[in-house]
């Protein structure tokens, strides 16, 4: 077996586990429980969204922050057309996933509120 099929395979059984888990809480919790999981796609995909390209360390200092800066502006223009597609791609994945908890919010809310009226 190669190492890509390795890691599909654990990749998806990490999948179906959360898969298993987010079910149980849905049908414990009902319209709750959805609003609830769109609630945390939501955070999850908001805090993803303002790292996309912001600082990475453990420690800011205006150094850092130049080494950063400069490494950024040495860049080919070949290696600039490449982040910013990837950016936008990974912006486009990000938008469609905060959608979606947004949505998943609204719905467990509503049918939250439907049945407790």
């Amino acid at each position: 077996m190669s190492g890509r099929t390795i890691l599909m395979t654990i990749a998806l059984s990490i999948w179906l586990g959360v898969s298993v888990v987010a079910f149980m809480v849905v049908a414990y919790a009902g319209f709750f429980g959805v609003a609830v999981f769109g609630l945390l796609l939501w955070f999850i995909c908001m805090l993803v969204d303002l790292e996309m390209d912001g600082v990475v360390g453990s420690g800011l200092s205006p150094g850092f922050l130049a080494q950063q800066l400069n490494a950024k502006t040495e860049k080919s223009p070949i290696e600039r057309a490449a982040r910013l597609s990837e950016l936008v791609l990974s912006s486009q994945s990000v938008r469609f996933y905060k959608r979606l908890g947004a949505g998943l919010t609204l719905i467990g809310l509503a049918g939250f509120a439907l049945f407790q009226i």
